[in-house]
Order: structure tokens, then sequence, then C-alpha cells
């Protein structure tokens, strides 16, 4: 049955930034299908809140840090003896702020643009190591990384002024970083049976102002922003074996918008 290749039954995920916005609809997609839930993020009482409701493990994790990912894979492994599906979603947004998330280019501090390359890239790199060595020994896994529409074209930088959102430099170029590390390491562990690919989400609607989403659904073909849910497709798609011969892909959910 074609249904089957979704199912994720008696698998083992990790996700982290999991009580971010997409971090919250990645665990209930992956829960619905099957999943045995390891949620980890910087935030453990909102982790905490929503693992309860998933029935999930929650385990608090600074992704900048190896050791915090040992940890976490520690955990998981006594839970659950393996680890089959890493999202890697934790990242610094216009929700979670660095301190000077918000300067403008000639002015960004060399330290907010470590921070957020630290966040967005390093903590994919450190998850990746250490999970896939895992997935390695193992014989299988699916290691999700998620990139953004910034990583493949630039901002308009004409969306912003009045609008309140900005685009750090550090965050295009960090999220450009995942997506060439995502195809860095499908090439490398291809014959271990360990599948490494990246969703590019287009702009998800999250309360933005009236004045943003008007200049976002006049430039997008689909005319509107993605709803918080709508990545959740692509996700199971990646975690399952619905793609299990397809690695180093880079799976645009944009609305058409890189397509002009």
């Amino acid at each position: 049955m074609l249904n089957d290749l979704f199912t994720l039954d008696g698998r083992v995920a990790i996700v982290t930034g999991a009580a971010g916005l997409l971090g919250r609809q990645h665990s209930r997609a992956l829960a619905q299908y099957g999943a045995r839930l390891v949620l980890a993020d910087i935030d453990p009482e909102a982790c905490h809140t929503l693992a309860s409701e998933l029935g999930a493990c929650a385990v608090p994790c600074d992704v900048t840090s190896k050791a915090s990912w040992a940890s976490l894979v520690d955990k998981t492994i006594r839970e659950h003896g393996r680890v089959d599906v890493l999202v890697n979603n934790a990242a610094f947004t216009n929700q979670s702020r660095s301190p000077s998330f918000s300067a403008p280019f000639l002015e960004v501090p060399l330290e907010d643009w470590q921070r957020i390359l630290d966040v967005n890239l390093t903590g994919v790199f450190l998850g990746c190591q250490v999970v896939g060595r895992k997935m390695i020994e193992q014989g299988s896994g699916s290691i999700v990384n998620m990139a953004s529409l910034y990583g493949v074209v630039s901002p308009n930088h004409r969306l912003y002024p009045g609008t309140g959102i900005v685009q750090p430099p550090a965050y295009s170029v960090s999220k450009a970083g995942v997506i060439a590390l995502t195809r860095y390491l499908a090439t490398l562990w291809a014959a271990a049976n360990v599948r490494v690919n990246s969703i590019t989400p287009g702009g998800v609607f999250n309360d933005h102002t009236d004045l943003f989403r008007e200049r976002y659904n006049a430039l997008c073909p689909a005319g509107r922003m993605a709803t918080e849910t709508e990545m959740q497709g692509a996700l199971i798609y990646l975690a399952s074996d619905a793609s299990r011969y397809c690695t180093g892909h880079n799976l645009v959910v944009d609305g058409g918008w890189t397509a002009w």
C-alpha cells in the first residue's frame, strides 16, 4: 500500500526548536504518523508543555553546544534504543531575535553575526555530527534540515521598511550554508543508508503586519503567505520511506516565490 510508505510507526524522531512556530507543527505531524518523539528546545517549560500534549519526551538543548547534543542523544538512546529521524529546526528568527538582529548591515556587530551563525548553521553541523554517528552505526536514518527561502535567493529588501521585520545578513548566509551542508552530507553518507535533505519554507504567516502581508502577497505567485501547517507534508515525505531514494534535495515550499 502506498500509504505505508509514509508511516513512521515505531521510529524515533528528534526535533530541535520544537517549541517554536514550525517546530510545534513538525512535532504534531511526526506524532500523527506514528513517530516516538524526543523534543528539544532551549526553552524547557514550553518544550515540556508540548511534550505533555503529544506524549513525548522533552529535553533541554542548546544546539550550539556539542555536550548538550551528546546529552540529548544519550537520553534518546536510553529511552528508545535508537534514533531514526532528526529535524534540525532550531534557529534565530524574527520571533527569537539575537540582541542586534535588526541592525542595518553597516552596523551589524560581529558578536551578532557570529551568534546567528552559531545557532542557525553550527547548530545544524553539530546535530548532524552527533546524531549522524548513531545513524551510521545503526545503518539507517533520515536527517531533515530546515533551510529558508533566503538561503536560495536574496531577501527582497523593499518588503521590509515600515513593517518591523528584518532579515539580517547572517540569517541568509547561515541558511545557504545549511543547504550546502545538506548536500555535502547527503553524498558522504548515501552509501551508509543515511539520507540528508532540507526544506526551504517560503514566508510563513505569524501575525505579520497588514503592510508586510500586502507587499508579500503581491510578490508571491500564490498570492499569500504559507500557513504554519503547510510544511508538514514535506516533512513527512522526507522523514519517511516515501523518499527513500531522495537525498541531497532541498525541497522548496514557497508558493512559487522562486519560480519567477
